[in-house]
């Protein structure tokens, strides 16, 4: 059985505590968390501590028994399966280091701001996660030939359902995950397993995943056709949110900082969810001339490091990254509008400032 935390009820401060998160997240209402630039420092490594990481909740948050909890399988298959996690995780695993990013991460850098939760560059990060692929799961139940999507049933409320094409299923890298950077997966993060789809939005990678369903058709309940969908200023529906495009974030110097001028090194980190990132270039004049910075990678699916030295002059500077992936998609000066406030990948400008130089007194 689940029992459900009340979000609402209790403060953030007592959430943060309770899920020995790190206190200096910002809250952002609910069960919904970000982790400010001050806390990606580079020289961390390319794993984000989970006590780091965002938190996204579209709802309640379960606490569940991972002694009760089970995992049934249905719908177009050969047999339906009721699985124990001890069952779960007995079978072939792996470990992946993959980012997750929220689709509404860097809402706010839109104009005019669209509804949603008011995320700024801070629903993003880069974790190892361990379970078993779902098409090992899949295989188990034995998929029938007529089978289009799978159906994920979270554990939160009856209506979280969201469909996912069998392809991308059956990609190995799509894990049902127990365990997140080396321990058991927290509550906060869907345990005690959660769907992980590496590349796509964070709602795609159901959390509290208690259910599948293999369907005949494609999904098109609220989670996929109407939520989560790319609406224009018009209103119109173009397409399902799915991969996560080309970005990039600067960490150090962070925004509106006083650096002493001379060599500094501008770094952050760059993630796509359609393939792995080739370049990320970096200007320190607000975009006028760029430079090739160095990457540090961690795999396929995660996000890379980037770093370029550069000999900071006294004035106001406008510090830009851009991204571009080995499919050749590139980070836009402005990216397209939507009434919900997805996929912002738009070029960052992060203005800092470069103090004068000292002189010293005479004679000294």
């Amino acid at each position: 059985m689940a029992r459900q935390i009340n979000v609402d009820a209790d403060s953030p401060e007592r959430m943060l505590t309770d899920w020995h998160k790190d206190s200096r997240l910002t809250p952002y209402g609910g069960a919904n968390f970000g982790t400010p630039p001050e806390m990606l420092t580079p020289d961390a490594g390319l794993i984000l501590p989970t006590d780091r990481f965002f938190v996204r909740s579209n709802g309640p948050v379960p606490a569940i028994d991972p002694a009760t909890w089970r995992l049934r399988l249905s719908g177009h298959v050969r047999q339906n399966l009721t699985l124990p996690l001890a069952e779960l995780q007995a079978l072939p695993h792996r470990t992946l280091t993959a980012f997750l990013e929220c689709a509404g991460n860097s809402r706010t850098r839109f104009d005019p701001l669209p509804e949603g939760t008011p995320w700024k560059n801070d629903a993003i990060g880069n974790a190892e996660w361990e379970g078993v692929s779902l098409g090992v799961v899949l295989d188990l139940a034995g998929v029938g030939p007529d089978a289009v999507d799978v159906v994920a049933q979270g554990g939160d409320f009856p209506e979280m359902r969201r469909g996912l094409p069998l392809a991308v299923a059956r990609d190995p890298d799509t894990l049902l995950v127990w365990r997140m950077n080396g321990a058991d997966l927290p509550i906060p993060h869907g345990g005690p397993v959660r769907l992980f789809v590496p590349g796509w939005a964070g709602i795609a990678s159901t959390k509290w995943l208690v259910g599948l369903e293999v369907i005949d058709r494609a999904f098109d309940g609220f989670w996929n056709a109407d939520n989560y969908v790319f609406w224009t200023a018009a209103r119109e529906a173009v397409r399902p949110i799915r991969e996560m495009p080309p970005k990039s974030i600067i960490v150090t110097p962070l925004a509106n900082s006083t650096l002493p001028p001379g060599p500094q090194t501008v770094s952050g980190f760059a993630w796509s969810g359609h393939g792995r990132i080739t370049t990320v270039e970096i200007s320190t004049d607000g975009g006028e001339s760029w430079r090739e910075a160095s990457l540090t990678e961690g795999g396929r699916r995660a996000w890379v490091r980037f770093d370029l030295p550069w000999q900071a002059e006294p004035g106001v500077r406008h510090l830009r990254a851009r991204a571009t992936d080995e499919r050749g998609l590139t980070q836009p000066i402005t990216p397209e509008w939507n009434a919900k406030g997805y996929l912002m990948n738009a070029i960052d400008d992060v203005p800092i400032r470069v103090s004068e130089a000292v002189t010293a007194p005479n004679g000294d």
